[in-house]
């Protein structure tokens, strides 16, 4: 409820009913300049001063100061450019900091429009901050100029003040004319006001029939640009831009001009504008422009995939025929701040920033999000970008401010979601709402919480674009999908043998769709190819069928979704051409099992003969090349092939970003004369990361025999159990080493441990250990979303190999005399059996080290004595 108690306005005669304004009210004064807002202000200020209340001044306008620093009036300074959502927190920060009955003036919100590119941005910052001053019992005095916002910005901000007062003058008089006051009723508080200067600037109603008719005559002039207004300052800004670059000028205005314009469209990230800088031009932009959807940035994998197409487009002519055009549309970053503030979810937003709320918030804030409804206008445009695509399948994909930029990949951390788009157009419509929420929503997943905090981002803006892509791919009777899609790396930091050169690149294929090769799946494996010898695989021991691929994503028109399915199952689906090219049988094993008295047919997929296309490979090989050359970087980029029976194919380059190569960077010279009996292990090759050194403090051991003899209903428990250890390590600053049997990451415990990043995040080295016994056998998945993770978070990674070329030396009972201090990082270890299972050593005065020379290929660890 409103407080009784109110102040005087030093406007009383605008209103005869309840004249003051009272706490938890908002003043909007529509202005033709600044002046005429101090005008009122200051008389309101002094009166507030006067009796002895607080005043705080948000100053951040390019004016003049309304006011200055005193002893009732405090100053605080905004810095406009750091963008709504830290802009609006820093506001909402002093509110609750000052508490009740604070009186609040702020700048000239038009002073925005230059940094926010948007009326309704501004129109959002209103909406947050006037509930702000309701909440608390306070209240707010802001103006904006006349004729400069859009008519629905005015109409959101009407909405949500308590008076707004149109003020405008003439070469002699001022006037005031009330258009809305909440709570308030008078004959004559509607009408036309003049500031009567002869009577201490008392405000009357005009009666005189002349200054009534010299009112009317001066109204019109508001007027003059009402056609713009029905367009919000972004949509100005462009066709302004459009005018200023059919001028001639020179090359140099005209380029920063376009940096500028970058940086607003796509990043304000220097490196990746620097890239911008070559390979776009201001036609370039107006084609993003047309298939933008709202207000603001695209966001960072939308500008990595258009710049990776551009770089193709101008540098490789001959290459970007076999590269598929894109028509891409972009729902921009500052659409999800509109979506929080109109669906009710700034309050919990904002409740989150604090330390301890912020995991604690997040799942309500996800509820909401996933609750929540698009505006009437934005849906429109929803509609038609749905009927621009028809029922061709499309993908829904995160593109934040944050994502795939030099600093931070956020790689696998926020959802994409295919949308199979078939049926009714509104049916369709409501699926990609689902979507487009469900990625909203993903902000709000532990996993990405967890990696913004451990990357000092908890508190940077996180503005949310989506990129909507047609999934490229062909229609197999009731599915649909690519022939093959994967990753691929102009830099090959996994080295699994001498004759693989790392600058060569290396692709992560499979078939299908390409979720299964950024994602850990159980059974099956993505085929691991470097560009330079694709035929030489890591993990190849001469069964074809042993590492390969079984199951196939694709969309399902039947149950509309995307769907697994066995190979067995896409056979009747596809043309024979096409299922030769791709299935392979493992004959070997067809006869051994015929021996047996079983007819069973093997088949697999590794992609063999799409990686035989030379053509395919020297195309791949130029792509990565050349965008790493324009990177002045490594990258990784994702992509589909689509094939035809003559075997010509075509790429689809969905997404390029940097790529984080990991290692510590530190050369250091392997010892020469290691005794056996100190080395742990010594590799050649089977590490990912760059040069390595690092002293070992603590080593987490899972027994491989233990693991195995464990239920496998109860084995994530161990997963669990590793999450609560890394926990304890957070802030102990302690070097630790991981040994796991098989996969980390899996989603089938029976393959290895099913930690998530989340749970390991902590640690520095991670060891992936084969056991034959077990069946358990290292990933080598780089490529993945969880090998990213490992990549950028500086987590070197080994896998260990035992009776293979790649293992020199590996002792498996090395620490068998070390006693397990278990019990000191687990608070209640419910199971006695999980204290054979998994082991905490204590090395750090033992001399343990582990030394990676990328120059040789070679990794050990041992005692340093």
């Amino acid at each position: 409820m409103i407080n009784e108690k109110n102040v005087n306005t030093g406007v009383d005669s605008l209103v005869r009913t309840n004249e003051r304004i009272q706490y938890g009210e908002t003043v909007v004064w529509q202005v033709t300049d600044t002046d005429e807002y101090v005008f009122f202000t200051r008389p309101f200020v002094k009166r507030i001063v006067d009796a002895g209340e607080r005043v705080v001044y948000f100053r951040y306008g390019k004016h003049e100061p309304l006011l200055e620093e005193g002893p009732s009036v405090k100053v605080v300074n905004l810095d406009m450019t750091e963008g709504f959502e830290t802009f609006a927190m820093s506001v909402h920060d002093v509110i609750e900091e000052n508490g009740n009955h604070t009186y609040y003036i702020f700048d000239n919100l038009t002073d925005l429009q230059p940094e926010w590119v948007s009326d309704f941005i501004i129109g959002n910052f209103f909406v947050v901050t006037a509930a702000d001053i309701r909440k608390n019992d306070c209240v707010g005095f802001f103006c904006l100029i006349h004729n400069v916002h859009s008519f629905e910005s005015i109409k959101r901000i009407r909405d949500n003040t308590s008076l707004l007062i149109d003020v405008f003058k003439d070469d002699k008089d001022l006037y005031v004319h009330p258009l809305k006051v909440s709570g308030r009723n008078s004959p004559s508080m509607f009408s036309p006001h003049k500031v009567d200067k002869k009577n201490g600037d008392r405000i009357v109603p005009l009666t005189n029939g002349v200054d009534v008719s010299r009112f009317y005559y001066l109204a019109p002039e508001r007027g003059d640009v009402d056609s713009v207004q029905n367009l919000d300052y972004w949509e100005r800004y462009f066709l302004n831009q459009k005018y200023e670059f059919s001028q001639n000028m020179d090359d140099t205005t005209r380029r920063a001009k376009l940096r500028e314009l970058f940086k607003l469209v796509l990043t304000p990230d220097e490196k990746i504008l620097d890239i911008a800088d070559k390979c776009l031009d201001f036609q370039d932009m107006l084609e993003i422009k047309a298939r933008m959807i709202g207000i603001g940035s695209i966001g960072g994998k939308a500008t990595g995939m258009i710049l990776s197409r551009m770089i193709i487009e101008k540098n490789l002519p001959e290459i970007a025929k076999v590269v598929e055009p894109h028509d891409s549309f972009y729902v921009c970053s500052n659409l999800y701040y509109t979506f929080l503030v109109n669906n009710d979810c700034w309050e919990l937003k904002l409740k989150q920033r604090k330390k301890n709320e912020y995991f604690k918030t997040a799942k309500p804030l996800k509820e909401k999000i996933l609750q929540g409804k698009f505006a009437d206008d934005i849906q429109e445009q929803f509609r038609r970008m749905l009927e621009y695509y028809g029922q061709s399948p499309i993908i829904v994909r995160s593109s934040s401010m944050l994502e795939d930029g030099f600093e931070n990949a956020f790689a696998g951390k926020y959802e994409s979601v295919f949308c199979i788009n078939s049926g009714p157009l509104e049916d369709r419509l409501e699926e990609f709402e689902r979507a487009a929420k469900r990625i909203y929503a993903s902000t709000m997943d532990e996993a990405v919480l967890e990696y913004r905090l451990q990357r000092g981002l908890s508190n940077r803006e996180e503005k949310m674009g989506l990129l909507i892509q047609r999934v490229s791919g062909s229609l197999l009777r009731n599915i649909y999908m690519p022939a093959a899609a994967g990753v691929g790396y102009s830099y090959n930091s996994y080295r699994w043998s001498e004759d693989v050169d790392p600058k060569s690149g290396m692709l992560r294929i499979v078939m299908g769709l390409g979720t299964r090769a950024v994602e850990i799946t159980g059974g099956d494996y993505p085929r691991i190819a470097a560009l330079g010898r694709p035929e030489i695989r890591p993990q190849y021991d001469g069964e074809p069928s042993k590492y390969a691929q079984y199951n196939v994503d694709v969309l399902d028109f039947e149950s509309s979704e995307l769907k697994s399915m066995p190979l067995e199952e896409i056979h009747d689906k596809v043309d024979d051409w096409f299922w030769s090219f791709m299935i392979e049988k493992d004959y070997r094993r067809e006869a051994r099992l015929k021996e047996l008295g079983i007819k069973k047919k093997i088949n697999f997929t590794t992609c063999n003969n799409i990686l035989r296309n030379k053509d395919f490979i020297h195309a791949m090989r130029k792509i990565l090349n050349e965008l790493e050359e324009s990177y002045h970087y490594p990258v990784d980029i994702e992509f589909t092939v689509n094939i035809s029976e003559n075997g010509s194919f075509v790429i689809n380059l969905l997404q390029c970003r940097p790529l984080q190569v990991g290692g510590t960077g530190i050369r250091k010279e392997i010892p020469a004369n290691i005794s056996k009996e100190n080395t742990y292990f010594l590799l050649n090759g089977g590490t990912m990361g760059g040069s390595y050194y690092s002293p070992i403090d603590i080593v987490i051991r899972i027994d491989p025999g233990k693991y195995y003899d464990y239920p496998y209903k109860q084995k994530s428990y161990v997963a669990r159990l590793l999450g609560e250890i890394n926990f304890k390590l957070k802030d102990m600053k302690k070097n630790t080493m991981l040994l796991v049997p098989g996969r980390l990451g899996t989603t089938s415990p029976e393959l290895g441990v099913s930690a998530t990043f989340a749970e390991i995040s902590n640690l520095d080295i991670v060891c992936e250990i084969s056991y034959e016994e077990g069946g358990y056998m290292p990933e080598l998945s780089f490529g993945s979303h969880f090998f990213q993770d490992l990549l950028e978070n500086d987590i070197f990674y080994v896998a260990i190999f035992d009776n293979k070329d790649t293992t020199i030396r590996y002792d498996a009972d090395f620490f068998s005399k070390e006693k397990n201090l278990i019990h000191e990082y687990v608070d209640d270890l419910s199971n006695p059996q999980l204290e054979e299972i998994i082991s905490v050593y204590d090395m750090s005065d033992k001399g343990l080290t582990l030394i990676s020379d990328i120059a040789s290929g070679k990794t050990v660890c041992y005692l340093d004595l």
